[in-house]
């Protein structure tokens, strides 16, 4: 994309989505081609994150930032005020003794959000647009990197990310995570929970694979990436409290060509947290709490279901009767009816009707669908059962451990990756 196109491109965002100014002191160097975004709300401690990204990466030879957006709402309480002052002059304090021209760290602390949309997605989207701003200052369209505060990243992060882009024609990717699964810094159960939860991503995504869809991807904040006009084209991130990284990557998904970065790597960290009421910080939490069984899943019955379904329709068998019952019990006659009639009318071929089919039965629907068979006839059944019926479906033989499991299903997503 050239100069003036990508400009263009930014400048249309701006006038169709309301962006709040951010003024920043440093201009971007001509040769800026990566920005990493890490939200930042009442965190303990930054230096783990800072270090992978500042100290200890392998030589490249362009320049990156990274906006690191502390924030809280006006109505915020005391304490996290407090926190959140102290990690913004960490990061001064940080940038003032690291930055340099290779990598420059640019600490921001929005302290007056609304309550009624402060949170991790608005914070996001803060900085998202920023990059964007920093990014037509150049007339570049370099590439913007989704990380969170509580996250690492191997030494060969900012090479392998743009190598990705410069040789790939993807506008978007998921980057490969592995959470720790040992140390000292948890106890053994603390451990358990997370190769448990990590495996329940896995067997998640790759039973959708087994399904057939085409989005078929990890949907993680801390782990994704595209390039600046593929952010302005899909209308930025959302505001959303929760789920603004599921909802926006799907749309990148949808919406761009979509790939996989597999030889680097971020860490998540395993932690328990409550500031959102879902993902894997609340997930542990809930473990601990004995709310939430981290051994159990979704029952591999509903995604034979979908299988079933979606194997009529790449057949051209639309035929309401015959479709499975449960999808029957889901989706009534009419509203098939309407919207296959609209696939017909707008697609000249089985791959447009199929694009046009998965865009509408998108991975929100599918995750609606498995939560109303879930629901209503096959409950949660133990992680390490339906984790062997995906891998016998798939032509694996099954595997006795939760970790071995979780071992394999690493080196398989890898391998889809490439």
């Amino acid at each position: 994309m050239d100069k003036n196109s990508i400009v263009s491109v930014i400048d249309q965002y701006f006038r169709r989505f309301n962006s709040r100014t951010i003024k920043v002191a440093h201009q971007p160097f001509d040769d800026l081609r990566i920005i990493v975004v890490i939200p930042i709300y009442n965190e303990e401690d930054l230096n783990p994150t800072l270090e992978s990204l500042f100290l200890n990466q392998e030589n490249y030879s362009f320049s990156v930032e990274v906006i690191a957006l502390v924030n809280d709402s006006i109505n915020e309480k005391k304490e996290v005020k407090e926190s959140n002052q102290k990690t913004f002059i960490q990061l001064k304090d940080f940038a003032k003794n690291n930055n340099n021209e290779k990598a420059f760290l640019i600490p921001i602390y929005m302290d007056d959000l609304d309550p009624k949309h402060a949170g991790v997605g608005w914070a996001r989207k803060l900085g998202m647009d920023l990059a964007l701003e920093r990014y037509k200052s150049i007339k570049s369209n370099g590439i913007i990197v989704g990380l969170d505060a509580d996250t690492v990243v191997t030494s060969n992060y900012f090479l392998e990310i743009d190598s990705f882009f410069q040789k790939n024609i993807e506008q978007a990717v998921s980057i490969h995570f592995e959470h720790p699964l040992k140390g000292d810094k948890y106890t053994d159960f603390h451990y358990n929970q997370i190769i448990n939860y990590e495996l329940h991503l896995r067997y998640y995504k790759n039973a959708l694979s087994y399904v057939g869809v085409p989005y078929a991807f990890h949907t993680i904040g801390s782990a994704f990436a595209l390039t600046a006009s593929a952010y302005a084209r899909q209308g930025g991130m959302n505001r959303r409290k929760a789920g603004e990284d599921f909802y926006f990557i799907n749309k990148l998904i949808k919406g761009e060509q979509f790939g996989e970065i597999i030889n680097t790597k971020v860490k998540p960290s395993p932690r328990m947290s409550n500031r959102v009421p879902f993902g894997t910080g609340r997930a542990i939490l809930e473990a601990f709490q004995n709310k939430k069984d981290l051994t159990k899943t979704y029952n591999f019955k509903s995604f034979e279901v979908l299988k079933e379904w979606v194997d009529n329709i790449k057949r051209q068998r639309f035929i309401y009767d015959e479709f499975p019952k449960l999808i029957k019990e889901y989706l009534s006659y009419n509203d098939w009816d309407i919207l296959h009639k609209m696939f017909l009318n707008n697609s000249q071929s089985n791959k447009n009707y199929l694009k046009l089919f998965f865009i509408k039965f998108d991975a929100f629907w599918m995750l609606k669908f498995i939560h109303f068979s879930r629901d209503n006839h096959y409950s949660n059944e133990k992680l390490v059962n339906c984790a062997n019926s995906l891998l016998s479906k798939s032509g694996f033989k099954p595997i006795s451990t939760v970790i071995q499991q979780l071992k394999f299903f690493r080196i398989l997503d890898k391998k889809k990756g490439q």
